[in-house]
Order: C-alpha cells, then sequence, then structure tokens
C-alpha cells in the first residue's frame, strides 16, 4: 500500500528540468505548493492524488494518504476543506481558494448525500447573518459542485459581484431570473438578479456547527 507523499514523490523524480513546473501543473496547483508538497510541509490532497499517479505513469498503484490507515479509506471519504468564505451577510470577497485539510466522512453516509462523485464535492466556511437560523456565521457547507443549474430550488452558493453568496434559489416571474432569497428575510429583502449575472458554485449538501 503506496502512501502518497513527499518521499513517494521525490523517489520517482528524474530531476529532468521543469519536471517540478509540469507535476505542479498537473495537479492544478503552483509551484510554490509544489515546493511545499515536497519539503513535506504541505500534504498531497486527495483529489491531487489521480494527477500525481497519472504523472509518474502509476495509476494501478493502491494509494492511501497519510495519516489514514487503509481500513478508514475503506469505510470513510475525505471531503477538501478551502480557505474560502460564503457570504451570509454583505458579501466575502474570495482571496484565494487553496486547500486547508480533509474532513472524513462515513462512505455510505456521503452515498445517502449525493450520487456525485468526489471530486465534485467541497467544503467552505459561511459568514454572516442573512441565513440565520438555518445556517450561523462560522458554520461550514458541503457543495456539490456539479449542481449548478438554478432552475431547481434549493440552497446555493453563488458568485455575484465578484463575492461568494449562501442563498435560497426561488424561481422569478421575470423571464430569465432568479429570485435571491435569504432565510433572515426581517433584515435581508429578496433580490430578483438575472441568471446571466450569476455563477453558481455549487449546491449545499450538508452544513456542520461548532457546539
Amino acid at each position: 500500500m503506496d502512501v502518497i507523499d513527499s518521499n513517494w514523490i521525490k523517489a520517482r523524480m528524474t530531476g529532468k528540468r521543469g519536471e517540478q513546473a509540469r507535476l505542479a501543473e498537473a495537479m492544478g496547483i503552483d509551484n510554490d505548493k509544489m515546493s511545499k508538497v515536497l519539503r513535506g510541509d504541505r500534504r498531497v490532497q486527495p483529489e491531487e492524488i489521480p494527477a500525481v499517479l497519472k504523472f509518474f505513469g502509476d495509476q494501478e498503484s493502491q494509494t492511501t494518504i497519510p495519516g489514514f490507515s487503509e481500513d478508514t479509506r475503506a469505510l470513510e471519504s475525505l471531503i477538501p476543506v478551502y480557505s474560502v468564505d460564503a457570504s451570509a451577510g454583505g458579501g466575502s470577497v474570495v482571496l484565494e481558494e487553496e486547500v486547508t485539510h480533509s474532513l472524513a466522512f462515513p462512505a455510505e453516509y456521503l452515498k445517502k448525500l449525493t450520487s456525485s462523485q468526489m471530486g465534485d464535492l467541497a467544503i467552505i466556511s459561511v459568514k454572516g447573518d442573512s441565513m440565520e437560523p438555518t445556517l450561523l456565521d462560522d458554520d461550514v457547507v458541503l457543495l456539490d459542485l456539479s449542481k449548478t443549474n438554478l432552475a431547481f430550488d434549493g440552497l446555493f452558493v453563488l458568485r455575484f459581484d465578484d463575492v461568494l453568496h449562501v442563498k435560497r434559489i426561488g424561481r422569478s416571474g421575470r423571464k430569465d431570473h432568479v429570485t435571491i432569497l435569504s432565510d433572515n428575510r426581517d433584515i435581508y429583502p429578496p433580490i430578483e438578479a438575472p441568471t446571466k449575472d450569476i455563477t453558481p458554485v455549487g449546491k449545499v449538501l450538508w452544513y456542520g456547527r461548532k457546539v
């Protein structure tokens, strides 16, 4: 059982010029993050492992992630947590989208939430009070990034005005518009917006909260 970490990668690197940059590109990260991986300061994220295996032509290897046993891997699915906030208030500008860590979900529980692939799932934080009492400040939400059809009602993370928002989506009486709804409607009234001005990021499947 191989562990995909800095030692595994360095053992397979040939030292050819530009190899590190090509691997970083294949993994979808910048060269600075790649350097951190090679120093052991950053873990290879679960969604990056297929690209690493493909790069080194080792796609048939059985792999695991540092810190998780084979038994744990069989029972749990690791969802990446991004350093991104979605506003449930006035708006949070996205400054970076780095994976900071992962949260483990029971695989059977995930199957009840969604049939989507693991690579389509992500976790981010919520900031603000516009979705109270459903979502509170500092809650975390699990997103299905493959579900971006605003024709369906539901709770979505949306990008508009260069800001990420977590809101409910409702139908609008106006053509090519949607109604953006906050649960805290005494303070945040509904907004009608053209669909062309909104980029759906993903649908909220689950939320977690500190106690």
